[in-house]
């Protein structure tokens, strides 16, 4: 290799205190920090951080280039396309009615965070909730309902605040009324 040049990155790199299921896939250029855990049937795509303490459940697809942040907990089924954020202390909840002793069916529940998207921290996602391509979840937000590609939402209930326009055009508010 010529001077100057970076050296490819040919594997993950997985902190000894992360726990990491052996069937889980993890893309190179990964890192996994301390105390993360990663379940079994997961898989991470390349060049992706999974910060200190982040839940990553079983069969979670995570796509290329994502920062999952510390403490942030990705349930099950959840597919994160690439390029995204997912802010410290995310949480995607996957039961819809929780009670003590009820077991779960998560059949017909999913979710997706469209390329692009951003989550921010300590944001609740609830199941059957899907993230469009670009959008921003707000700190703190609950989001309740589906997010349309390039919304910005926040409070509790989520609600859009603006839409971004693509390609760097300027931000629209919504109409009041």
């Amino acid at each position: 290799m010529g001077a100057g040049k970076p050296r490819p990155v040919t594997k993950a790199v997985i902190d000894r205190r992360a726990v990491v299921a052996r069937s889980a896939r993890i893309g190179a250029g990964t890192r996994v920090w301390a105390f993360a855990q990663i379940g079994d049937g997961a898989v991470i795509g390349r060049n992706c951080v999974i910060g200190n303490g982040a839940y990553v459940d079983r069969t979670v697809v995570v796509g290329d280039n994502v920062r999952i942040h510390n403490r942030a907990l990705l349930y099950r089924p959840l597919v994160v396309e690439d390029d995204c954020f997912i802010g410290p202390g995310a949480c995607f909840t996957n039961d819809k009615y929780p009670r003590a002793g009820a077991t779960r069916d998560l059949s017909g529940v999913s979710w997706r965070v469209g390329k692009g998207a951003s989550i921010g921290a300590n944001a609740t996602i609830l199941p059957d909730v899907h993230i469009g391509r670009g959008a921003v979840v707000g700190a703190g937000a609950v989001v309740t309902k589906s997010v349309p590609d390039g919304a910005v939402v926040c409070g509790n209930p989520a609600r859009i605040i603006r839409r971004r326009a693509p390609r760097g055009r300027r931000h629209e508010r919504p109409a009041r009324g």
